[in-house]
């Protein structure tokens, strides 16, 4: 891909050329809608206050100009700085929303109607804007107006409990609903963007993150609510035949066998243990799931007779699902990452490809206010 996009100019390529975004967001749901819409060639303004997103000075940050995860969250953008608590702040603000396509926000419920940006003074200005509204827990409710960052959502939308036990409660993983919540917020607003096409008005979009949280989580809750059964910390494994496995030569990697009993019939013969097919524990998918640690166990014992690259070998040749166990240091060495230029030396690119032409390549993320006279003398 060669770079279509230089400091300060928008995007002249991708099929959101055109469309103009501003988004006042901050640590991550809200960039990370806008940037999704950035990877796909929109013009996307952050504006931040004077003390900049809190993320610039996030983790990993040291001598940089921003930390790594500013940098991830907010690439391909523009930057201004307003002051959005001061008048003439605000005013900026709503003279960039009036030709303005999108504008997206992660204040907490109320805050923008304070600050005078609220959907409804926005959309009297500019009827067929697409205002986006990113909260922890909706508008309204018990919890609205609580802070809300994605230890708390994952914690209160089950996340934790389907993946670690209750009697050591751990935070893990990335920040799973800041993520989900700013995709869905993008989903939301191309999808507003297309009745707007339609008939001409903007919308209001509200996401949140425990809505977000919810609907990814939609397997084990349709289980429960089906069931009654409330999915433990690994039980998925067992009902997809999902194993861990370590080779001879340490190396860790994983065999999924799901439904298909040619994987299992394949699975027999790679590891020359074709006696395990007339174990009464093991004959059938049910009973594999019953038994799962028992299998588990086998498992583990046969796959440390080989280094893992002879069982590569030989599950490719079986054409059984497997995969290395990668670190994020293995995954961007990783041939097949590298084929498909998902990650280069700095950043990761975008996944989606269009037959009409790959996307721009994104510039880094702004400095803080770099582009602020630019953009408001536009």
């Amino acid at each position: 891909m060669s770079a279509e996009k230089s400091a300060g100019k928008p995007a002249e390529r991708g099929p959101l050329i055109g469309l103009r975004v501003i988004e006042a967001g901050q640590y991550i749901s809200g960039p990370y809608a806008g940037r999704v819409l950035a990877d796909l060639g929109a013009d996307v303004v952050k504006v931040e206050p004077p003390s900049g997103d809190p993320m610039r000075r996030w983790q990993g940050g040291g001598e940089r100009p921003h930390s790594p995860q500013f940098g991830a969250y907010n690439r391909g953008k523009r930057g201004a700085v307003l002051d959005l608590k001061q008048e003439a702040g605000r005013d900026a603000l709503l003279g960039l929303l009036a030709d303005a396509d999108v504008f997206i926000e992660n204040f907490r419920p109320g805050v923008a109607d304070r600050l005078g940006i609220g959907w409804n003074v926005a959309h009297r200005l500019n009827p067929g804007l697409v205002y986006c509204s990113i909260t922890g827990f909706g508008p309204a409710g018990p919890y609205a107006r609580r802070p809300a960052y994605d230890t708390v959502i994952s914690a209160i939308g089950g996340m934790y409990a389907h993946l670690v036990p209750l009697d050591a409660p751990r935070p893990v993983g990335p920040a799973f609903s800041d993520l989900l919540s700013g995709a869905s917020a993008a989903q939301g607003i191309l999808a507003a963007l297309h009745a707007r096409g339609t008939h001409g008005e903007g919308q209001h979009v509200e996401v949140s993150m425990l809505g977000a949280l919810t609907d990814f989580l939609t397997e084990p809750i349709a289980t429960y609510l089906e069931t009654g059964a409330v999915v433990q910390p690994g039980t998925r494994a067992a009902r997809a035949q999902a194993y861990g496995c370590v080779g001879r030569d340490g190396s860790p990697f994983v065999i999924h066998l799901s439904v298909p009993e040619k994987f299992w019939r394949g699975l027999l013969t790679v590891i020359e243990r074709p006696d395990l097919a007339g174990d009464p524990r093991f004959a059938t998918r049910e009973a594999r799931y019953r038994n799962y640690d028992a299998l588990d166990e086998v498992l583990k014992a046969e796959t440390r007779k080989l280094p893992r690259c002879e069982w590569f070998e030989r599950l490719t040749a079986a054409d059984i699902p497997h995969g290395p166990l990668n670190t994020i240091a293995d995954l961007v060495q990783d041939p097949q990452v590298i084929r498909m230029g998902l990650i280069d030396d700095h950043q990761i690119l975008p996944g989606t490809r269009f037959s009409a032409g790959d996307l721009p390549r994104p510039e880094p993320a702004p400095g803080l206010g770099e582009h602020t006279t630019e953009v408001l003398d536009a």
